[in-house]
């Protein structure tokens, strides 16, 4: 799809983007010396391997002559050593390079979650889940591949294809040139197949991207394939997808599989070369034969740095693209004033809507000019049909949006004067969907803050009437829940979502459709939770079932965006409008 969800992951990227890695090489600064030791190690190491085809010719020509056989011994010692050599700097930059890619992706991974961490709401409405997991997963592994096996290494290949051709016209400028003949043809094959596998490789990122999409949906709405037996249709589906991106992975593999046996057929062809032209040249005595043995040596390794350096070219295009969705997000602006602001000392309570309205898009309004007041302690209940913007204005109250016009006081001060932070901490929400972490109850109630023990802990959950069942458990508070608490009830993770609130000790709850999924029997041990958790406290209620507002202060009846009653249950049935409507849709 190009106009769809996978637009942002079919990005393929350039071979080379100036500005991505400039910023990336940021990064690698704070392990410069690394780096440097890396790239040091790196060139010694083809630096020797320029040396030992020399040897290796010296040594033939001295053991053809039959002369000197104490210089024969030293240069075979050190052609030994030299390989030794090579195998531990080889070993070392090898091992530096791995973790300067991992500690760049630690420093990204770090640097990405905590960034999201301080994003706003309105950025999780359009970004997916699935999208954003992977970019800190796969995107950053990418990019790290790129410092342990990109970069230094393809400038460590520069060099070595810059030596080997300096060594051969060096050492015999005709041979030499004939040697490098071959250069052109390598250059023309290396381009071809690498159009075509960046072809192939924007096909297969762009079908795994659907893959991907397929199974989260699945795995998302597996509940309502099975209660519709949609399973084969969804397989079939499925299969199409996986089918595709095989497809694009074999005609991938088949370039690459290509690849290589070209760059050995244009090796043979350089190698056949030297060895023509080489050998007339030994038997007219031009060149000696350990001279031809190094050249034959050169040559054959010539074509390997060649090769790696048109296999890095994925790697590089993989991690543009992946460096690009990466610093997009991080560009992505922070939310405003969360720690700016006045802090709040004692809060009374009192919470002020002054002709607030508010628009999600900046088009359509969900709230027009709603005002109303709340006392200090005061339970104030919000009814009204689906999108009447009841959850609206809670979200506005804890400013995970902002006012569009008008304002919101707390305690006679405006909101948007106050930190978010400082404001949020004195302010919990109570949702339907109660999200649980897979940790210990324990941790889910205090949310791992060390400054509640355990002990005031329990007394909460006592206070609650959750003690009994959570005691009940395998381990007691120190039972481990599984993802999201699907080993507990509705009712039991709602106690505990209770209890967490309580924990936070706000001045402020809000209970948005918080008894709307719990059954009849726990309704009751629930209802007496309420009664604590709102004891002293500012309560704004949201609620679909109208028999557990009976006991508010205040009605506050919501239709399309507007504020069409206030009032108690009694007044507003008296009244036989919008809320009497309500109330007989649900008891007559």
């Amino acid at each position: 799809m190009r106009n769809g969800f996978f637009s942002d992951d079919e990005v393929v990227g350039r071979f080379y983007d100036a500005r991505l890695i400039k910023r990336l090489l940021g990064y690698v600064g704070r392990y410069a010396a690394l780096a440097v030791l890396a790239l040091v190690l790196v060139l010694t190491g083809m630096g020797l391997f320029l040396v030992n085809p020399w040897l290796l010719g010296r040594i033939v020509d001295l053991g053809i002559r039959g002369r000197d056989a104490d210089m024969l011994v030293k240069l075979g010692c050190l052609y030994g050593a030299v390989e030794l050599l090579i195998f531990v700097v080889t070993y070392a930059h090898n091992y530096l390079l791995q973790v300067i890619g991992q500690r760049v992706m630690y420093d990204l991974r770090a640097e990405f979650f905590s960034h999201l961490q301080r994003m706003p709401l309105p950025f999780f409405d359009r970004n997916p889940v699935g999208r954003l997991v992977t970019r800190v997963t796969n995107d950053i592994a990418t990019l790290a591949e790129l410092f342990s096996s990109g970069i230094v290494m393809v400038i460590g290949d520069l060099v070595l294809i810059i030596g080997i051709a300096a060594t051969l016209i060096g050492l015999q400028p005709t041979l030499g040139l004939a040697t490098l003949s071959t250069v052109p043809l390598l250059a023309v094959a290396a381009w071809f197949f690498q159009t075509r596998i960046r072809m192939a490789f924007r096909e297969v990122r762009t079908r795994i991207a659907r893959v991907n999409a397929a199974l989260s949906e699945n795995l998302s709405g597996i509940r309502v394939i099975q209660i519709f037996t949609q399973e084969a249709r969804r397989a079939r589906r499925f299969d199409e997808l996986n089918a595709s991106h095989r497809d694009a992975q074999l005609d991938s593999v088949f370039y690459h599989s290509l690849f290589t046996p070209t760059v050995t057929i244009i090796n043979a062809v350089c190698i056949v070369v030297v060895l023509l032209l080489g050998g007339h040249m030994h038997q007219t005595g031009a060149l000696s034969l350990g001279l031809l043995v190094s050249f034959l040596t050169y040559a054959q390794n010539f074509f390997h740095p060649i090769r790696n350096i048109s296999e890095k070219v994925t790697i590089f295009q993989s991690a543009m693209a992946s460096a690009e969705r990466v610093f997009a997000l991080l560009d992505e602006p922070e939310e405003s004033g969360c720690r700016e602001g006045a802090a709040l000392g004692e809060v009374r309570g009192e919470i002020v809507f002054d002709r607030v309205s508010f628009s999600y898009t900046g088009t359509h309004e969900v709230l027009h000019e709603i005002s109303f007041t709340v006392a200090p302690g005061q339970s104030v209940a919000i009814v009204g049909h689906t999108g009447a913007g009841k959850t609206t204005i809670t979200a506005l109250l804890n400013r995970m949006y902002e006012v569009t016009r008008g304002r919101i006081l707390l305690d006679g001060r405006d909101l948007r004067d106050i930190a978010k932070f400082d404001l949020r901490r004195r302010i919990a929400v109570i949702h339907q969907d109660v999200f649980l972490f897979a940790d210990t109850v324990l941790e889910n109630i205090r949310l791992w803050d060390p400054a509640v023990p355990p002990e005031r802990v329990e007394q909460i959950a006592r206070e609650i009437g959750a003690d009994p069942f959570i005691r009940a458990l395998p381990h007691g508070y120190r039972t481990e829940l599984q993802e999201r608490g699907a080993n507990l009830s509705t009712g039991q993770r709602q106690l505990i979502s209770f209890a967490r609130a309580l924990c936070a000790d706000p001045a402020i709850l809000v209970l948005d459709e918080a008894t709307s999924s719990i059954d009849s029997e726990s309704e009751k041990i629930i209802q007496e939770a309420i009664k604590t958790l709102t004891r002293g406290r500012t309560c704004l209620i949201i609620a679909h079932r109208l028999s557990t507002i009976r006991h508010c202060d205040r009605i506050l009846v919501l239709h399309q965006g507007h504020l069409v009653e206030s009032g108690t249950h009694d007044e507003l049935l008296a009244r036989r409008s919008f809320y009497h409507k309500l109330y007989e849709l649900q008891f007559l």
